[in-house]
C-alpha cells in the first residue's frame, strides 16, 4: 500500500475511534447531568437503545463538516464554526425529532441540549489543546488566524528553504500545510514538520483537504513545460499561483527565497534554462572596463545585472532617458554590494563631441550597444528618428569605439532586419552594415559583431504590457491578426545567450539566437486572460484590428543571401555574411543626411531600399 494512503487510512481510523468514543462519553454524561447522576430505569433503557443511532448520526455529520479532513492543530474562528453547525445540525434534528413523535424512542430536549454543549466542548477544546501543542511561540498563537494556507510545491533544497522561511516569518502571512512532489520517495515524510503528502497531480484533492488557498511552485531549475502545467492544475483548483525567484537570482543573492511573485506569462512562455559557459565569460569581462548603451532599457539592465556578475573593472552605463538611468540606480546599482566601480550617465550617444569624452574618460574595452527605438509603428511615420537613432548613432558609435581600440563591440539587433517590411527594421539592417563597414577599415582593431533575437517578453515594445493595461481597464485585448505569431524570449536568456554570443566573436559576425518556436499572438492574449483569473467572451473580449503598417504576419530567421553556421553553443547560430557594404556605403549614409533634412517618409524608405534591396515597405513599389 501506499505510504500516503496507509497514512491516511490510519488517521480516519483513529479520528474515527477518538469521535466515537467522545460523542458517546458526551450522550451518557448528558443524561448523567439531566438526571443528577440518578437516571431512572426507562431513562437508562432509552439511552441503551438510542446511543448507537444517535452516536452515528453525529459522526455522519461530524464528517460532513469536514472534521474528518481537516488538520487537527489548524483551528480558528472559521473552524470553530464549522464544527458547531455540524453539532447543531445534530441537535436539530434531534429536536424535531422529538416533537414529531412525542418524545418516544428520543432523547429528552434537555439532554439534546446538554449532549450538544458538552460535545462542542469537549471536540473545541482538543482542537484548541492540538492548537496549542503545535505553536511555536506567544506570536505565533496570535498571528495564527492570519496566516493564508500554502502548498508548497516541489520538496527539494529550495522547497525546504522556503518553508524554513515561512516557519519563522510569520510577518509574510503564510503558512505552509503540505508538500507536494513528484518523488515518490519523499512521499509521506516530513520537512520541517510539514508532511510531502503526494505528487504534485493530486493538487486539486490536498488543496480540498487542508483549506489551501495558494500555491507555490519551489522548483526554480524545473523546465518550463512542467511550470505551465503546475500552474494550469492550480488555476483549475481555483488557488492563486506564486513562484521563487529564478535560481540565477538566488545564486547571484539578488533576491530571497521569501521573495515569492505571482507566476507570470514569461515563466509559462519561457524555455528551459540555459546553459552558459561562464569561464568564457568572466575571461572576456573579469578586470575589464565595459560600457553599455541604453542601460536603462529592458535588455540594458539586465546586461548591466548579469555582467556585474563577471566582476569587470568598470562598468559605464549611458542611457538618453534620465528617469531610466535613475531607476536603474536605484533598482540594480545601489542593492549590489560588488568592488566594480559602477557610474551612470544620462548622455545622447547622437552627440558625437560628448561621445568621445565619454570614452576618452572611461576607456572601455568592450561595448554593449542596446540602445534603439524599437516600437514598429511610432517608427514608421517618423523614418527619419529611427535612422537617426538606431542607424547613424551605430555607425557613429562604432566609429569612436574604432578610434579608441575597444577589444569587442556588440549590437543588439532584432529579427525585424531579416527581410524587413518596417522602416524600424531596416534601420537595424542598416545598423549591421555599418558594423561590417567599420570592420573592414584599414587599422581597424575593434572586433565588431551583432546579435539578433526576437521579441523580449515584457519589455517595453512587447505586446505584453499593453494586453496586461487592457486587461486591467477591463478589455477589450487588441489582436492584429489571428493568425500573427513571433519569437519570444525572456530576457535573461536573450542577455545570457549575448553575453555568450560576445565570446565567440572574431569580427564580422551576425548571431542568431535560437528562439524556438514561434508562438501565436492569441494564444499569448488568452493565457494572460486566464492567468488574471478571468474568462474569454464572459468577463473580457478579444477584438481583432488588422496588421498595423511595417508589421508582418510572422518573423523570418535569414536572409536570402546568408548562410548558416553552427557556434560551439547549440542555441546560438552564426551568419557569415560577404564582407560588408560595398566602397558607396560612405556615400549612401551622406546622401541619407540630405534627404532626412527635405524628404518625405516615402522618399527616404525609397532610399534606403538602394542599400538594403530586401526592405519592402508598406504601401511603396
Amino acid at each position: 500500500m501506499h505510504p500516503i494512503l496507509r497514512y491516511f487510512n490510519l488517521r480516519t481510523l483513529a479520528l474515527f475511534l477518538f469521535y466515537t468514543a467522545v460523542t458517546g462519553f458526551s450522550y451518557w454524561a448528558a443524561y448523567e447531568l439531566r438526571f443528577d447522576f440518578s437516571v431512572p430505569e426507562n431513562h437508562a433503557t432509552d439511552r441503551l437503545h438510542t446511543i448507537s443511532w444517535v452516536v452515528g448520526l453525529q459522526l455522519m455529520l461530524l464528517f460532513a463538516s469536514g472534521q474528518f479532513d481537516s488538520i487537527l492543530s489548524y483551528f480558528r474562528l472559521p473552524d470553530a464554526l464549522r464544527l458547531f453547525l455540524g453539532l447543531f445540525a445534530c441537535a436539530i434534528i434531534l429536536l424535531f425529532m422529538w416533537y414529531v413523535y412525542g418524545g418516544n424512542n428520543v432523547p429528552p430536549r434537555a439532554v439534546i441540549l446538554s449532549n450538544f454543549l458538552l460535545n462542542f466542548l469537549l471536540l473545541a477544546g482538543f482542537r484548541v489543546g492540538m492548537r496549542v501543542k503545535s505553536s511555536r511561540g506567544l506570536e505565533d498563537w496570535f498571528a495564527f488566524d492570519q496566516l493564508e494556507n500554502v502548498i508548497i510545491v516541489g520538496a527539494g533544497e529550495v522547497g525546504a528553504g522556503l518553508c524554513s522561511d515561512l516557519l519563522s516569518k510569520s510577518r509574510l502571512g503564510m503558512r505552509a500545510v503540505a508538500f507536494l512532489d513528484d518523488d515518490p520517495w519523499k512521499i509521506g515524510r516530513f520537512v520541517h514538520g510539514v508532511q510531502v503528502v503526494g505528487r504534485v497531480e493530486e493538487l486539486t484533492e490536498v488543496a480540498k483537504r487542508y483549506a489551501a488557498t495558494k500555491a507555490v511552485i519551489a522548483f526554480p531549475s524545473a523546465s518550463v513545460k512542467r511550470v505551465r502545467e503546475v500552474a494550469e492544475l492550480a488555476r483549475a483548483s481555483d488557488l492563486s499561483v506564486d513562484t521563487v525567484p529564478a535560481l540565477t537570482d538566488l545564486v547571484s543573492g539578488r533576491a530571497e527565497l521569501s521573495q515569492l511573485r505571482p507566476i507570470q506569462l514569461e515563466d509559462l512562455l519561457g524555455r528551459d534554462p540555459v546553459d552558459l559557459n561562464s569561464g568564457g565569460i568572466r575571461r572576456m569581462l573579469k578586470g575589464k572596463r565595459v560600457l553599455v548603451t541604453g542601460a536603462g532599457g529592458s535588455i540594458g539592465r539586465e546586461l548591466v545585472a548579469q555582467i556585474l556578475e563577471y566582476h569587470p573593472a568598470r562598468l559605464h552605463c549611458i542611457d538618453q532617458a534620465e528617469i531610466a538611468v535613475f531607476n536603474l540606480q536605484q533598482e540594480v546599482v545601489a542593492p549590489l554590494n560588488t568592488e566594480t566601480e559602477i557610474s551612470t550617465q544620462v548622455l545622447d550617444i547622437c552627440q558625437e563631441s560628448a561621445l568621445e569624452r565619454a570614452f576618452s574618460r572611461v576607456q572601455p574595452e568592450v561595448v554593449f550597444h542596446a540602445a534603439a527605438h524599437k516600437h514598429v509603428h511610432l517608427m514608421e511615420d517618423q523614418p527619419e528618428e529611427a535612422l537617426r537613432n538606431n542607424f547613424l548613432t551605430t555607425a557613429l558609435l562604432a566609429k569612436v569605439a574604432s578610434r579608441s581600440a575597444c577589444e569587442r563591440f556588440i549590437l543588439i539587433s532584432t529579427d525585424k532586419a531579416i527581410n524587413p517590411t518596417s522602416v524600424m527594421g531596416a534601420s537595424k539592417r542598416l545598423a549591421e552594415l555599418a558594423l561590417l563597414a567599420q570592420q573592414h577599415t584599414a587599422a581597424n582593431t575593434t572586433r565588431f559583431m551583432a546579435v539578433r533575437f526576437g521579441n523580449v517578453l515584457g519589455s517595453s515594445g512587447s505586446v505584453i504590457p499593453i494586453f496586461r493595461r487592457q486587461i486591467a481597464n477591463g478589455g477589450p485585448i487588441t489582436v492584429t491578426d489571428p493568425e500573427v505569431t513571433r519569437f519570444f524570449m525572456t530576457v535573461e536568456e536573450a542577455v545570457g545567450l549575448v553575453l555568450q554570443s560576445a565570446t565567440q566573436g572574431v569580427g564580422g559576425e551576425i548571431f542568431v539566437l535560437d528562439m524556438g518556436q514561434s508562438v501565436k499572438i492569441l494564444d499569448v492574449a488568452r493565457q494572460m486572460i486566464a492567468l488574471s483569473g478571468l474568462r474569454e467572451g464572459s468577463d473580457i473580449d478579444i477584438v481583432f484590428t488588422g496588421l498595423q503598417p511595417g508589421e508582418k504576419l510572422y518573423e523570418e530567421v535569414q536572409h536570402i543571401n546568408e548562410s548558416l553556421q553552427p557556434t560551439d553553443h547549440p542555441r546560438i547560430l552564426r551568419f557569415v555574411a560577404d564582407n560588408g557594404p560595398g566602397p558607396d556605403f560612405a556615400a549612401f549614409i551622406r546622401g541619407l543626411n540630405e534627404r532626412m533634412m527635405t524628404s518625405d517618409a516615402s522618399t527616404l524608405k525609397r532610399y534606403i531600399r538602394e542599400q538594403v534591396p530586401e526592405y519592402t515597405p508598406w504601401g511603396i513599389l
